[in-house]
């Protein structure tokens, strides 16, 4: 079973969302930008349990205003209740709504039959529902059977109270207030897997590993039995040894007549101790597992770390997932695991179920998934957005897409990205970025390479695609008519873009505006790291050192960092510095460009 198309209305952050995911969807995104309210809003539809809890106020879409909360000018109180003729009356209270909608594919045989009278027909060529068709029009290649559910939410302010189903929208009619809800046994038997926080191994009632048990098949009970009948034996000679019968008789004296216990009795043959009562679930509840991984003893669970706990958990769902062609969900996946588990993981997920839907922030999960699987998710005026990448349509779009994994997948948490030519650039900016108080990362701002001068464009082209603010950075050294069209190019595809003074690349901006004794310095001590051979600076003119120095800082790959690191406080390099700025004050909006920078 896997989702064909994901429809949102008003349900928390998301006024209106429509996704049609490929195989397998990948879910990244800014912060607040709606990631956990995706994955709850197919909770709600596919997990049976989802609607046996009363709904709060905060379900329904809010929309975001001023400082003081008002609503944006243009907002309807009809947006979120379009069934109300006067939202506003004082006689009628308002009524906030928010929908889900699902179209499920690949049911397969049992699924199909069991609920064949609400199936209804998709053309994957259009990836539209089909309302109206002949027999004749009707073909296996392009259309499929599929399953519509909707989980809807209705809640009034006035008495602070709600309600909310799922139902089936082919035979229900909101207008009539009529609709065909699925029953909790029917949404039991859709294959559905969330991989849910928690501890892993645990025995009791609701808990995933007791899931995996009970569906093993009926031996459970009979060993659950089985162990509460031995907890009982071995606890209940406790009672009479001497030191605790002792104690219950001086405790039970005072008040015999009270509990009507005749003066004979004995009152260990009356008390047992037995784990929460005696109740098996009680028992359950007190077991935790217990690890010998590297110990000579076995130690509980907790003692073995997050990590540990991370990976079972994860293990559960995949033997969950195993067992049915389910669809499996699962928000912030990897946080506490490390960058190989992420990644192993997240694939052994993808490859165990039918179709997976992740929410991470962790790049090594990502790298699990195809690039048109992922959907990242951006917040741009106050507005929550979804973007998702098609398939390379040539040579040029799959170059580009090289770098999704090499530079992007990194900066998928961050709202932009400062696309530069090359690495010497980024580890330049980055070095001296390091030496500031409020250094990109700290207006949600990333440093990424466009692989070169000739692909910066192709990557600003990439990460617009993906939602995310682009500010490109520009070398100028070939000054003439072909980088003033690179330069204008680059403007089509880029939000802003600033590029060097006329003349000058990243080595000429990090040597420029340096005095001479503090450059040579610097250089000297290159040297004796590195073995450059820069012997008699002393004797050089200025323009012979600049030169000089420009030369040694693309010696051993590209010692741009580790010159920047040498220049003592107060010697930033002008130029490079000044790059840094624009670049990121037109990150933050308080500046406009193009910007070409000036000495």
């Amino acid at each position: 079973m896997l989702i064909r198309q994901l429809r949102i209305c008003s349900f928390r952050g998301w006024r209106d969302l429509k996704l049609q995911p490929g195989p397998h969807a990948l879910v990244v995104g800014v912060p607040r930008a709606g990631r956990s309210d995706l994955v709850e809003a197919i909770r709600r539809v596919l997990d049976p349990s989802s609607t046996r809890t009363p709904p709060d106020e905060f379900d329904y879409h809010r929309p975001t205003g001023d400082a003081v909360g008002n609503p944006p000018a243009d907002y309807d109180a009809g947006d979120v209740d379009p069934d109300e003729s006067d939202a506003l009356s004082d006689e009628e209270p308002v009524v906030h709504r928010a929908e889900v909608e699902v179209v499920l594919a690949s049911l397969g045989e049992a699924l199909e039959q069991h609920f064949w009278r609400r199936l209804e027909l998709w053309d994957r060529t259009e990836d539209v529902l089909v309302v109206e068709s002949t027999a004749e029009q009707l073909t296996d290649d392009r259309h499929e059977l599929v399953l519509r559910l909707c989980y809807r939410l209705r809640w009034n302010s006035e008495e602070g109270i709600g309600e909310h189903w799922v139902d089936y929208p082919k035979n229900s009619d909101p207008d009539d207030e009529s609709y065909d809800r699925a029953r909790r046994p029917d949404r039991q038997m859709l294959p559905f897997v969330s991989l849910e926080p928690g501890q892993p191994l645990a025995l009791r009632h609701g808990s995933a590993f007791r899931g995996l048990l009970s569906a093993e098949g009926d031996d459970l009970a009979a060993a659950l039995s089985d162990l509460s009948n031995a907890v009982d034996s071995a606890t209940d000679g406790l009672s009479s040894t001497e030191v605790v019968r002792a104690v219950l008789e001086q405790v039970f004296e005072p008040v015999r007549g009270s509990l009507g216990i005749d003066p004979d009795d004995a009152v260990d043959k009356l008390v047992r101790f037995r784990a929460e009562g005696g109740t098996v679930a009680g028992l359950l509840r007190a077991l935790q597992p217990a690890l010998r991984l590297g110990t000579v003893d076995a130690l509980p669970l907790r003692r073995h770390g997050s990590t540990t706990s991370a990976v079972l958990a994860v293990a559960e769902t995949l033997v969950a997932a195993g067992q049915q062609d389910a669809v499996v969900v699962g928000d912030d996946f990897g946080d506490q695991l490390d960058a190989g588990a992420a990644e192993y993981l997240a694939r052994r997920l993808r490859r165990s179920c039918d179709q997976l839907w992740l929410s991470t922030r962790r790049p090594e999960a990502a790298r699990s998934f195809l690039p048109s699987e992922m959907i990242r998710l951006s917040q741009q005026q106050m507005q929550r957005q979804a973007h998702q990448l098609a398939e390379p349509a040539d040579r040029h779009e799959l170059v580009a897409m090289r770098q999704l994994h090499l530079q992007l997948l990194p900066a998928m948490s961050s709202n932009t990205v400062i696309v530069l030519e090359g690495p010497h650039d980024v580890a330049a900016l980055t070095a001296l970025s390091q030496r500031r108080i409020n250094p990109p990362a700290a207006y949600g701002a990333r440093l990424v390479d466009g692989g070169g001068h000739g692909s910066v464009r192709k990557v600003c082209q990439l990460a617009r695609r993906m939602g995310f603010r682009v500010i490109a950075g520009l070398d100028y050294d070939a000054v003439g008519g072909g980088a003033d069209t690179s330069f204008a190019e680059v403007q089509q595809v880029a939000d802003e873009v600033v590029r060097l003074p006329a003349g000058f690349a990243i080595e000429r901006a990090l040597v420029h505006g340096v005095d001479r004794a503090t450059l040579i310095t610097a250089l000297m001590e290159l040297d004796a790291q590195w073995d450059l051979d820069l012997s008699g600076l002393d004797g050089l003119s200025d323009d012979k050192l600049r030169k000089k120095a420009e030369s040694a800082l693309k010696s051993k790959s590209g010692l741009h960092a580790q010159y920047v690191t040498l220049l003592p406080k107060g010697h930033a390099p002008a130029i490079a510095l000044a790059l840094l700025r624009a670049a990121v004050d037109l990150a933050r909006g308080v500046r406009q460009g193009p910007v070409t920078l000036t000495t």
